[in-house]
């Protein structure tokens, strides 16, 4: 990042945090002590008004009333924003009640040849997600389940939660996270009910609640690794079968890269042999990797079914 660069950012950096400490900034771009010091100076010579303090909680800190003024974007960091705004159509977006209102205010903050140019760029681009036919159409699946929001929201206070489901079963787990593929959402969770790793869609989720017990995080990822089953298939990947892994692949997984350009990967995973629907699914995924696919290790049954497969695919 060069150094002009590097200071309007931590301008911006100082701004939005109003206390700061060298160490912070050290650690935030990644640059030596006497660097840090340099731009601390270099930023109070450009006028931002910084009162340090001393002692173990010592740092620096924005005098009050004397905060930059509100944030101004460039033409290409507007695009950006836009384009990516385009970008997540259709993709039940957590918060979105009106698309197009965001959209305007965007366009409210920029000036007319920006304007000029983002509507361009609107016209000029498609995405995978977007209606050939109208570009602007909200599609009825742009809306995310209103249960997505109030998971987001209890989530960000506690991970401890109770799980209702549409049958009726409930279930106390500790959230992981939350996936989005191929326009769902997914719960990723350890039930402490069941003491097993699971994950579920996020529509087959009838209620949920907070549970105000705190958990210990250190137990819990104890629990987590404990829970996750030993992988039963482990596949080397060449380059193509690496690049349709990156096309489509499940969310848990990944790949650990074998050399230091990224031509050779080793991909492991379970697979519950009796869930017959899993395991179409991972046959169809198999051989959607083509070419490139040395087996390492493979239950015999599965190699069977595959080569069954491959089979009825020459008929």
């Amino acid at each position: 990042m060069k150094k002009t660069t590097r200071i309007n950012t931590e301008m911006r950096y100082i701004n939005n945090r109003q206390q700061f400490t060298i160490p912070d900034l050290m650690a935030e771009f990644e640059i030596s002590r006497s660097t840090a010091a340099r731009d601390v100076a270099a930023i109070q010579e450009l006028g931002m008004p910084l009162v340090s303090t001393v002692g173990p909680d010592g740092g620096f800190s924005v005098m009050r009333n004397q905060l930059l003024p509100a944030v101004q974007f460039n033409t290409d960091e507007l695009k950006a924003l836009f384009v990516s705004f385009m970008a997540t159509t259709n993709q039940q977006l957590p918060f979105l009640q009106n698309r197009q209102t965001l959209t305007e205010k965007l366009l409210a903050i920029a000036s007319q040849t920006q304007q000029d140019s983002l509507i361009a760029l609107q016209q000029l681009l498609r995405f995978e997600q977007t209606n050939p036919r109208n570009t602007q159409l909200l599609e009825l699946t742009d809306t995310g389940s209103p249960l997505l929001r109030q998971v987001i929201t209890m989530s960000l206070q506690t991970r401890h939660l109770q799980l209702t489901l549409q049958n009726g079963v409930t279930d106390e787990i500790y959230l992981q996270y939350l996936g989005h593929q191929q326009a769902s959402w997914r719960l990723f969770f350890y039930s402490l009910t069941k003491q097993q790793v699971k994950n579920l869609p996020l529509d087959q989720v009838k209620m949920i609640a907070p549970i105000a017990t705190d958990l210990d995080l250190t137990s819990m990822e104890t629990k987590i690794k404990q829970a996750t089953p030993t992988p039963t298939i482990t596949l080397k990947l060449g380059p193509h079968a690496i690049a349709q892994f990156n096309r489509y692949h499940q969310l848990a997984d990944q790949l650990e890269y074998l050399d230091p350009f990224e031509q050779s990967a080793q991909y492991e995973t379970y697979l519950d042999l009796n869930d017959q629907l899993a395991v179409a699914n991972f046959i169809d995924w198999f051989l959607f990797l083509g070419t490139g696919v040395q087996v390492i290790k493979l239950p015999s049954e599965l190699n069977n079914q595959i080569q069954q497969r491959l089979r009825a695919g020459l008929n």
